[in-house]
């Protein structure tokens, strides 16, 4: 797990870089203290899933990116456009709303898939 930690820590930098938002915007759309976020950044401490998930969100990435799988941090397709503006919607939420409604969606999701799989 130790050397994973640096991994995650320098793409959450390469992630909040790249989109353009300041160590102390990433914060507050995190709902975080500042010197908790630096310490993710760091690699002082590592990031609960829940934080991972809203910092992936917030920079347009896929959560596996992250954790060092090789994917794609661009959708491709017809609905890159509708991937792209979740993110941004989501983040104009409090983290206090923003959660528990990531986490129904995805749980519609998932019941929309395997309804459609069944089919």
């Amino acid at each position: 797990m130790d050397t994973i930690k640096p991994q995650i820590a320098k793409r959450i930098k390469a992630a909040r870089e790249a989109t353009g938002i300041s160590q102390v915007a990433m914060a507050k759309q995190l709902d975080i203290a500042r010197q908790t976020y630096l310490d993710l950044e760091s690699g002082k401490t590592e990031p609960r899933v829940t934080t991972l998930l809203s910092i992936a969100i917030l920079t347009q990435r896929p959560l596996a990116w992250f954790v060092g799988e090789q994917v794609s941090p661009t959708p491709q397709g017809e609905w890159e456009g509708d991937l792209h503006a979740l993110p941004r919607l989501y983040a104009q939420l409090p983290a206090t709303l923003r959660q528990p409604l990531v986490e129904s969606h995805m749980l519609q999701l998932q019941a929309c898939i395997r309804y459609v799989t069944a089919q």
